[in-house]
């Protein structure tokens, strides 16, 4: 699903993983009500905006000419 290269990623990864399954057990309860299940969802798609964000911005980064050579100087 994800490729994981920092903590951040993975964490953000592992809670995905988790939301999403556990939104795959809700879907088939009938006792969970429709707002539980749009409430689970959204954090799941929270998260997902969360970790494509520090994707792109950490792309860019890794990218840049020097990259964190220049930081440690």
């Amino acid at each position: 699903m994800f490729l994981m290269s920092s903590e951040y990623e993975q964490n953000v990864g592992k809670l995905i993983a988790e939301k999403t399954e556990k939104y795959e057990s809700m879907k088939n309860d009938p006792n969970v009500t429709k707002s539980e299940l749009e409430s689970l969802l959204s954090e799941i798609e929270m998260l997902e905006v969360l970790y494509e964000n520090y994707n792109l911005g950490m792309n860019y980064f890794r990218r840049a000419r020097g990259g964190r050579a220049g930081l440690r100087e």
